[in-house]
């Protein structure tokens, strides 16, 4: 804006020096002035040399030695005209040149019709693109026009400042005029109709570029009659082109933005604005900085019927790049106001209209999403909140109702009944609170019994029979991990589950971490065997799994240890149980089975059973009950009548040729061996 009013200034001195009435003395004239003064601008050592030539004509050449306006100087301007003359009322230079080193140099044409008091100032850049000014007044009443006709960017880009961290204007071209009119130094009014065709941009780092972009510029300005406010008003047409500004990139779609407002010199009133986007919505907005302070003393905007898909693509998507949500499909409408007052955010009002969010990846959706939700800087309030149904790794979920109570930055939910299959969830005393280091959160509740058949269809996993329920201790969230501050119980198998040190590494990441402790206790056998088409069991088990790690919910570590419950049960095993136990440990026993009269036994009885496993870099090390010689490990050790033995061989297994294996087994009714 500086370098633009030097320009103007600059003209406006050149006027003044055309009319001296030195200038129209003598051929071989030369004038040396110490300076002027104006409101505008100052000058120091002023040259003016008019070369010999016939009378009235002559060539013209001013030197000014330095041009200061407010803090910006400019040293060694010049002027010169090949062919100047003087009439009666006129004052022509043709074929003249204005220099101003480091700055800016064009051809140019003047002239001074002293009648009409009109200065007339044109500049043929090239044979197809040309400015020019025109200024008249009287008294010190003045007004003019700038018609611009094809003028390259290329050019303006020289007079404006450099500035690395904005893009350099690379090529386009600018068509309208500028109407003004003033009094004195005052500007009065003004109007201005552009158009930029073929715009292109871009920044050494490629972090910032547009290209082919086409936009129409209206504005104008009036002052007041009655004080010394000056009303604008501005409205801009994106038509065409696209621009990419790290991380966003956005296309023309004729978008279209419009502002009106008051300058009183000491604040900028935007009385009200209005950005559309297409496909997107509309965004309405006012407010007041002030100018001295440099501070937004009030902003309020509001959007209306923003489409959340489009809002998501075009604007989050690239912010939300490589985290859990990099993945989302939004649909419905949102409507939201933000109020500022003194650079601060004051209130927020969202609402959701019928908005459903899918990740794509299915690891949760939620649907029918309707909310108002208030928010205060100061002061508490009470969100509702709805969502009709959805799943969370695919556990569908049921209506439920969420009454949020928000506070600043601190959320808390008194208690929600979440319906879970058959089953009910129950979160209470769930708080929640934004930091420097972003989100924290933590809750109890407890698990009302789910079917196991209907969890385990939903999850696509091997069906299981039975119910689940448990307890929840607090689970706590510090911005990348959950952790679980005491045990959490469950009841699966007719028997107990306990986990302790349970810890969730960025468990909605791209590679989820596990770590945990598990002791399960009293599980039925025939339960747990029926569930994989393992072969009749009857008994009660124990397992222990220690140090257990997961990786993007696949095992990478644990030390296991299944072993039979203490008490007085049942402890009988079937030939196929026995078949796919020795398959898991080895070949020996089934041979044994089949070279002998127990092969006419459809089931034995065993005093105990037992497995073990160190899972290390995917390799499982194998155990059983007891060692015994030669590598081999009891699995099944006999008791009663009949009675059977297995004994497993393989110590060392591939813990993918192992899976392989069991999947093997399972996947048929009858069982396979090896």
């Amino acid at each position: 804006m500086c370098n633009k009013q030097v320009i103007f200034s600059f003209l406006i001195l050149m006027f003044c020096l055309l009319t001296l009435p030195a200038s129209t003395a003598f051929s071989g004239f030369a004038l040396l002035l110490d300076g002027i003064r104006h409101p505008v601008f100052q000058t120091q050592s002023i040259q003016v040399r008019l070369g010999d030539g016939h009378p009235g004509a002559g060539q013209l050449e001013i030197v000014i030695a330095e041009i200061k306006v407010r803090d910006y100087v400019w040293k060694d301007v010049q002027l010169s005209c090949a062919v100047f003359q003087y009439k009666s009322t006129v004052i022509e230079c043709e074929d003249g040149y204005v220099k101003i080193p480091e700055l800016v140099s064009f051809p140019v044409s003047l002239h001074f019709y002293s009648d009409t008091q009109t200065i007339k100032i044109k500049s043929n850049l090239t044979k197809n693109e040309s400015w020019t000014l025109t200024l008249q007044w009287k008294g010190q009443s003045w007004q003019g026009d700038v018609t611009i006709r094809n003028v390259s960017l290329d050019s303006i880009a020289e007079w404006l400042p450099d500035l690395e961290q904005m893009p350099k204007l690379r090529s386009g071209r600018v068509n309208g005029t500028v109407l003004f009119s003033g009094s004195e130094t005052d500007l009065k009014s003004a109007v201005m109709d552009l158009s930029i065709e073929a715009l292109s941009f871009s920044d050494q780092a490629g972090l910032r570029a547009g290209e082919n972009i086409q936009i129409a510029i209206k504005a104008g300005l009036d002052r007041s009659k009655h004080s010394n406010q000056l009303y604008w008003h501005s409205e801009i047409f994106w038509q065409q082109g696209e621009v990419f500004w790290q991380p966003i990139y956005m296309a023309a779609a004729n978008h279209h933005l419009s502002m009106r407002g008051v300058f009183d010199g000491e604040a900028m009133h935007l009385l009200d604005g209005s950005l559309m986007f297409a496909e997107l919505g509309t965004f309405q907005f006012s407010g007041v900085f002030d100018i001295s302070s440099k501070r937004l003393r009030v902003f309020e905007l509001k959007a209306n019927k923003i489409q959340l898909s489009t809002l998501y693509e075009q604007v989050l998507q690239p912010f939300l790049r490589d985290t859990t949500f990099a993945e989302i499909e939004f649909t419905g409408h949102a409507d939201w106001t933000v109020r500022l007052r003194d650079d601060a955010v004051q209130s927020i009002q969202l609402d959701l209209d019928d908005v459903s969010i899918v990740d794509a990846r299915n690891r949760f959706a939620f649907y029918r999403i309707n909310a108002r939700i208030p928010w205060l800087h100061e002061g508490a309030t009470i969100v509702d909140l709805r969502v009709q149904n959805g799943h969370v790794l695919k556990v569908p979920l049921g209506t439920v109702r969420v009454p949020l109570e928000l506070n600043q930055f601190n959320v808390f939910l008194p208690q929600l009944a979440l319906p879970v299959l058959d089953g009910l969830l129950k979160l209470e005393n769930f708080s929640a609170g934004y930091t420097e280091k972003g989100w924290r959160w933590k809750f109890n509740g407890g698990l009302s019994p789910v079917s196991m058949e209907a969890l385990t269809d939903a999850l696509q996993v091997q069906r299981m029979h039975g119910t689940l329920s448990g307890y929840i201790p607090e689970v706590r969230y510090d911005g990348t991990n959950v952790s679980v501050n005491g045990v959490l119980q469950l009841k699966v198998f007719d028997g107990s589950v306990v986990i302790h040190n349970l810890k969730l590494i960025e468990p909605m990441g791209l590679a989820p971490h596990l770590k945990a402790d598990a002791a399960m206790r009293n599980l039925d056998l025939e339960l747990l065997t029926g569930t994989f088409s393992f072969g009749k069991m009857e008994g009660r088990v124990d397992i222990d799994v220690r140090n257990l790690e997961l990786a993007n919910w696949m095992p990478v570590h644990f030390d296991a240890h299944l072993f039979s419950s203490s008490g007085n049960y049942s402890r009988r095993i079937s030939q196929a149980a026995i078949e796919n136990i020795s398959a898991l440990g080895g070949e020996g026993a089934v041979a044994a089975i089949q070279r002998s009269i127990l092969r006419f036994f459809e089931e034995f009885r065993y005093a105990e059973i037992g497995w073990r496993c160190k899972l290390r870099l995917n390799i499982c090390y194998m155990g059983g009950i007891e060692s015994e010689p030669l590598s081999r490990y009891t699995l099944v050790k006999g008791g009663g009548v009949p009675a059977i033995t297995v004994m497993g061989y393989n110590r060392v297994v591939g813990w993918q040729e192992l899976i392989t294996r069991l999947l093997r087994i399972t996947s048929e009714n009858e069982p396979i061996i090896q």
